[in-house]
């Protein structure tokens, strides 16, 4: 289980400090919500502040884009500064095209990830399964932090992860599942039972004292 706490649950004027303070040891990625104001209600940063996140920190990014045009604004994110992220995730709602993006951002030699919201079946995913590194099953409905993970949540992961054992070995191919909401030390052991890879921590992590700790905590 590796564990991506999201930047957008950091309190913002003291976000420079609070990098420096993250381990690169225990913390595996960075996860930053871009949100545009139109996908979904908020608008929270872009490509300029993730450039400055990047010049803050040595962990790896997973950058996940919650916009309604991912075509124009996923190249803004091939170089953040002198860094590439590791992730760029966009969201299945937004384009008829995404094994065409997918590719674009493989080309640009980061690894592409797809999320979907918690309306959409995850049968959506079978056809796009070897196109994409990463799959992220969105926990809460996207656009706030803080919120509960959602009851048919499991359900659904574990659905996908039985359609991923069949489509791994089909396709020779292995894809990270990622969770995003509503992630706490009461339910880390269930997402591990479920297949998730990659968890994403928000409230969990930022709102203590000690976000390694609470990093620790949940690996």
């Amino acid at each position: 289980m590796k564990i991506a706490p999201s930047v957008l649950a950091a309190p913002m004027t003291a976000l420079q400090e609070i990098l420096k303070k993250l381990d690169p040891e225990i913390v595996d990625y960075l996860h930053l919500d871009v949100m545009d104001g139109h996908f979904v209600p908020q608008i929270s940063f872009g490509e300029a502040i993730c450039k400055e996140i990047a010049a803050h920190t040595k962990i790896p990014l997973d950058v996940h884009l919650m916009v309604s045009n991912p075509g124009v604004e996923v190249p803004k994110y091939f170089t953040l500064g002198d860094v590439k992220p590791e992730y760029i995730t966009f969201h299945y709602e937004t384009t008829d095209f995404p094994i065409r993006l997918a590719q674009t951002i493989r080309e640009a030699k980061i690894k592409p990830g797809l999320a979907i919201n918690p309306v959409t079946p995850v049968e959506e995913l079978e056809n796009l399964y070897p196109y994409f590194d990463m799959f992220l099953i969105m926990s809460i409905e996207p656009g706030f932090y803080g919120q509960s993970f959602l009851p048919n949540a499991l359900e659904r992961l574990q659905k996908f992860n039985d359609l991923r054992k069949v489509l791994s070995k089909k396709y020779n191919h292995f894809a990270e599942l990622q969770v995003d909401g509503g992630v706490t030390d009461k339910n880390i052991e269930a997402l591990k039972e479920a297949g998730v890879n990659i968890s994403v921590a928000g409230s969990f992590v930022f709102k203590a004292e000690n976000p390694n700790e609470r990093v620790q905590a949940l690996k």
